[in-house]
């Protein structure tokens, strides 16, 4: 019994079997487009965040929405495990790409100059006060000023529950100019 045992589990392990690992789903794609450029994001699969590729929707034949990137093509945020960054497409307004990046309530919002393929504008911001029409982009953007009794009445509040205070202002980003505007109006808060 015992060499008939031995024989069967040899002749088992001598038959070629191929392991394969499982079939990865397709990554989620979704897109925003003009009539200048087509923005697909494409969900990472080993970390969290999009990587956003650009294509032209300018010359020829309109781009197709999927993750296939073509010779003409620019890619924003890196492939899966090369980095750390937590890209999110927010609006594709004429030029200008708006990224929220991030994944936690203190977030980074950047803005890209997509016929220079290069990032004009970076700086935190509060995700629930963004608004956007086809004109601007407005804001509440952190800034380098310290909190102090005068400017931050919460001040004493925030740091005994172990958060940071953070001075913020008011901004808006023109998409036809390609400026930002700061206004006066500032407010405090609570960061992680």
């Amino acid at each position: 019994m015992k060499v008939q045992k031995l024989a069967v589990l040899s002749a088992f392990l001598a038959a070629p079997f191929a392991i394969s690992a499982p079939a990865q789903a397709a990554p989620a794609v979704h897109c925003a487009s003009n009539s200048l450029y087509l923005v697909a994001a494409v969900e990472r699969q080993d970390s969290v965040g999009e990587r956003l590729i650009v294509k032209n929707n300018a010359a020829g034949a309109k781009a197709a929405c999927n993750a296939k990137i073509g010779k003409s093509d620019f890619v924003i945020g890196s492939k899966d495990g090369e980095d750390d960054d937590a890209y999110y497409l927010l609006r594709l307004e004429g030029k200008y790409l708006l990224i929220d990046d991030g994944t936690g309530p203190d977030r980074t919002l950047l803005i890209y100059d997509l016929s220079r393929k290069a990032r004009v504008f970076t700086a935190g911001y509060s995700e629930e006060d963004f608004d956007a029409d086809s004109k601007s982009a407005s804001f509440w953007m952190s800034t380098e000023q310290k909190p102090t009794k005068q400017n931050c009445k919460d001040l004493a509040e925030i740091k005994k529950n172990d958060l940071t205070p953070a001075i913020e202002i008011r901004a808006t980003f023109d998409f036809t100019t390609g400026t930002l505007s700061k206004s006066t109006q500032a407010r405090c808060v609570a960061h992680q």
